[in-house]
């Protein structure tokens, strides 16, 4: 049986706050579903801080603030990165071959690795480092 433990990324939120995003339909079937099969949602406030840009950036900073408000509201469990984790981070960034790697998602990789988290809701490349997979809606 697969865990019931998923970490939502940053294309994951701004999908399902922005209406018009080409996958809000898709994110908002996987939001229902975690809902309805009681799944385990984790985010990090680094991720926070980078849905909250974005929103602010292209759509507004009352909806980025609406966002915060509503992360504050929710069963979504903030993970707060310890400095070990920013080191493993650090070095997975630096000695990992794939130009797409970024620090957010190496420090998402090594999070969710160490709390046991398989799943990462995200419609953007994600590497496969520590065994970690996208979120699929089964069929």
């Amino acid at each position: 049986m697969l865990s019931k433990k998923v970490y939502i990324a940053t294309d994951g939120f701004v999908a399902f706050i922005d209406r018009a995003h080409q996958k809000h339909l898709h994110i908002s079937a996987q939001f229902r579903y975690f809902a309805q099969n009681h799944f385990q949602l984790y985010t990090s406030v680094v991720t926070l801080n980078e849905v909250y840009n974005d929103l602010a950036n292209t759509i507004s900073p009352s909806i980025g603030k609406d966002f915060i408000r509503a992360i504050e509201l929710s069963n979504i469990n903030l993970l707060y990165p310890e400095e070990s984790d920013i080191k493993k981070s650090s070095r997975l960034l630096i000695t990992s071959q794939l130009n797409q790697l970024t620090f957010n998602k190496s420090l998402m990789a090594v999070i969710c690795n160490k709390r046991s988290i398989p799943q990462i809701c995200t419609f953007e490349y994600l590497p496969t480092f520590f065994g970690l997979q996208p979120f699929y809606l089964p069929i």
